[in-house]
């Protein structure tokens, strides 16, 4: 079974958090804690509540699998598969994460993927690096 883990997207900072960065403080740091996570109706909503307004964070699942170079992959991310730029997905049809290619080609990923699979960057950090063609 698979470690269930998220990192977020800030989308006003543009920043991204490492799951390591959004973990709770100890109980005697609650005063200091602004990162909360929220699971409704089966949907992780993760919000800073820093400013006057709280600000939601995008959350972005850990696939469970690694590239070449032993980097975790999350959903959002840019890898290099088969000479050409792919885009990690969660497809509700199959309930998995699947690979997208820019021409909309669909394929089953996994931990086979380890040897042969790199992230070279992710849909938020990197917008224009992957540009999906319907």
């Amino acid at each position: 079974m698979r470690e269930i883990k998220f990192r977020a997207w800030d989308p006003e900072a543009k920043k991204m958090y490492s799951p390591e960065a959004l973990e709770q403080p100890e109980i005697e740091e609650s005063a200091n804690k602004t990162i909360y996570s929220y699971l409704s109706y089966g949907v992780l909503c993760i919000y800073d509540f820093r400013g006057k307004e709280p600000l939601e964070f995008v959350p972005l699942q850990f696939t469970g699998w690694y590239d070449r170079n032993k980097n975790e992959i999350y959903e959002g991310d840019i890898v290099q598969w088969e000479e050409s730029l792919h885009q990690i997905i969660w497809s509700d049809e199959i309930s998995a994460f699947v690979i997208l290619s820019w021409d909309g080609m669909v394929s089953m990923g996994g931990e086979f993927l380890t040897d042969t699979i790199e992230v070279v960057g992710n849909i938020y950090e990197d917008p224009g690096l992957f540009q999906y063609r319907s």
